[in-house]
């Protein structure tokens, strides 16, 4: 079996990737203690047994993800961690935006 090396792209999408999750989680604690709501129900529940649990829980997954990025994957899981930064940038730039407009009304 051949070793595959990894590739920068795939080493770099796990890193933003990572950062994207540690600041999800960070965005949701302020919101979530100023009166905002987690809309995903397993990580609603986590948080409600205690806000530490869920932002240990999202650093600890950004820790895998890391070392996801050192690892050479097959062509279909780079596309589905691909996936994933996207969706991720979608959530942080929501988070980006309720943030300032929180921040200028509130």
């Amino acid at each position: 079996m051949e070793l595959k090396a990894v590739s920068s792209r795939h080493l770099w999408i796990c890193i933003f990737l990572a950062f994207f999750n540690v600041a999800d989680a960070l965005f949701t604690h302020y919101f979530l203690q100023n009166g905002g709501v987690e809309l995903n129900p397993l990580m609603r529940t986590i948080y409600e047994m205690h806000p530490l649990l869920f932002i240990t829980i999202k650093f600890l997954f950004s820790l895998l993800v890391l070392a996801i990025g050192l690892i050479p994957l097959r062509r279909k899981i780079q596309r589905l961690i691909a996936f994933a930064f996207s969706v991720y940038f979608v959530i942080i730039s929501w988070q980006l935006f309720l943030l300032i407009t929180h921040v200028k009304t509130g």
